[in-house]
């Protein structure tokens, strides 16, 4: 029986090890087809970007790229911003956190800013349980500060429950179980959607860009039945609610996600770069938990879309494409609301200084004024 086990284990140390080999020969993204796609191409001109917005598809779907470097550029041509969108539909911050990193290992040479999108913390239901895009981003170095982060933010047996679904998946990764096609199409060249990148190949691609790309595909239900006037007006009241009760809330649940992001903050800025961290809008009950912790950061390195009254143009049914998402006239105008905040955050971080007020001479005050000061 003692050999029996011997042997088990020995099998079990061969599999890993071959496994672990497996992994370490591809690059971090190839468990999402949409990430790997995005990689691939940024790794083409990656020496041309120096701006990295990090998210789920409130990133991905709302802030146009090239907008934005268009906008910010107009008004500050030094900083000649290009930027590049990481955004992943379904991104956990956590996944956003380690996608970071290693854009950061790959080559933080020219990286003078990055954007965080906050969203789902570390929720983990059943139904997401031995899916490749829900297991790649594990590894050694986060799957402690993920599971002590869902013990954190979760309630009742879920406090235990969900930790040790990450756990389990985290081994399932480890092991590859199920992937290995996974591998073999990583190897061979076929992990990627190469419209995902978008038409202007910087990873922002609308929803009624993708709609009109894949019209057999699923976007038009969402269009047409998550897009009533009633939905709509139901979910911004909700936002409301939530973020009158939580607006000025002290007490985070979450301080593992909230000293990942400050450190996140504090070892960028050690690198001279900027950090911002996002909170979009339309997230509904999310800002359960994410509004206390979004309130833990500093003022300077965060930017909030959270309250209904004070963006009413991101609420307008014109401006959405369903329930939470907006549509492309409604990422223009996100972009263009999103980089006049960008800038004054990097005026509060003394990055760049305020454009002075212009001075409007008296003699041009007084052009269309007559010798008895009346107007012409």
């Amino acid at each position: 029986m003692k050999k029996l086990f011997l042997r088990i284990g020995i099998l079990l140390v061969i599999v890993y090890a071959v496994c672990q080999i497996a992994i370490s020969s591809m690059p971090f993204s190839w468990g999402n087809t949409r990430l790997n796609t995005k990689f691939q191409s940024y790794k083409e001109n990656h020496e041309q970007y120096n701006t990295l917005l990090i998210g789920a598809s409130t990133t991905y779907r709302h802030i146009n790229s090239t907008t934005f470097d268009s906008i910010v550029n107009a008004q500050y041509p030094e900083l000649q911003i290009k930027s590049y969108n990481f955004g992943i539909p379904a991104n956990r911050t956590p996944q956003s956190l380690q996608m970071l990193d290693a854009l950061l290992d790959y080559d933080m040479s020219n990286i003078k800013h990055v954007v965080i999108d906050m969203s789902e913390l570390t929720k983990m239901g059943a139904d997401n349980l031995h899916k490749k895009e829900m297991l790649y981003w594990y590894n050694w170095g986060n799957i402690g500060d993920v599971m002590k982060a869902s013990y954190e933010s979760e309630k009742g047996v879920n406090k235990f429950g969900v930790p040790m679904l990450h756990a389990f998946s985290f081994g399932e990764k480890s092991l590859l179980f199920g992937n290995g096609p996974s591998v073999i199409m990583q190897h061979a060249g076929l992990n990627i959607e190469p419209l995902s990148v978008g038409p202007d190949n910087n990873g922002f691609y609308s929803l009624d860009q993708e709609m009109h790309d894949d019209p057999e595909g699923d976007l038009a239900i969402r269009y047409n039945e998550l897009r009533t006037p009633d939905t709509i007006a139901y979910r911004t009241k909700r936002c409301q609610e939530l973020v009158d009760h939580y607006k000025t809330a002290t007490k985070n649940p979450n301080k593992t996600i909230e000293d990942n992001l400050k450190d996140v903050i504090e070892y960028c800025e050690k690198n001279s770069i900027s950090v911002t961290i996002m909170l979009s809008q339309r997230l509904g009950e999310r800002y359960e938990y994410l509004i206390p912790l979004y309130n833990q950061l500093p003022e300077k390195n965060r930017i909030g879309f959270q309250d209904p009254s004070a963006y009413p143009a991101l609420n307008d049914r014109d401006n959405l494409f369903d329930l939470a998402h907006l549509n492309e006239n409604g990422s223009k105008v996100f972009t263009q609301i999103f980089a006049g905040e960008w800038l004054q955050r990097l005026e509060m971080q003394n990055i760049i200084q305020p454009k002075p007020t212009p001075v409007v001479e008296q003699d041009t005050l007084n052009l269309n004024t007559t010798a008895d000061g009346s107007g012409i």
